[in-house]
């Protein structure tokens, strides 16, 4: 097995979803008609055993991710130093953003954890809710609803950063 065959090895799953660039096909192709072994490997269902093994990883990265966003969420607050905030939310919209390439999702990780903290964290709280009222439990989903756009809306600006950053660098 020569290197030329851990290459075509690596690259076989992204061969099959048609997922590489012209030159790269055309390397691969000319090696899988040169080569027994790896046209053999291409074709057999090995390969779909990485494949999900590839997607088992993802997936824990993205949650992961999702989990730290939870944490960021509960330790970041409007009420200490309002720069530092902006900041750093911005810069966890420009990175989820580049995790996910998908701006929904930097809209629903940014937004989503912190509206379920500002719930949590006020439900008990005296000053927001007494009697456990409709229209006290309305104007804690109010306010918590307003802490997550805020809170979304230095996310989104982050992420039109990372967006503009592709674009200018493609």
């Amino acid at each position: 097995m020569s290197q030329e065959c851990s290459i075509v090895e690596d690259l076989l799953l992204l061969y099959k979803k048609q997922a590489l660039q012209a030159t790269t096909i055309q390397f691969v192709e000319h090696h899988l008609a040169n080569c027994e072994h790896c046209r053999q490997l291409a074709t057999s269902k090995q390969t779909q055993g990485y494949h999900l093994l590839m997607k088992r990883t993802v997936t824990f990265f993205h949650l992961v991710f999702i989990v730290l966003s939870f944490m960021f969420a509960i330790n970041s607050s409007l009420l200490g130093n309002q720069t530092s905030f902006a900041v750093s939310y911005a810069i966890f919209g420009c990175l989820t953003y580049f995790f996910y390439k998908n701006i929904w999702i930097v809209f629903v990780i940014s937004s989503v954890p912190v509206f379920v903290w500002a719930i949590i964290n006020n439900i008990n709280n005296s000053l927001y809710v007494t009697h456990y009222s409709l229209t006290e439990i309305g104007t804690l989903l109010i306010g918590a609803s307003y802490i997550a756009l805020l809170h979304t809306i230095f996310a989104l600006f982050g992420a039109a950063f990372a967006i503009l950053f592709r674009r200018f660098t493609k």
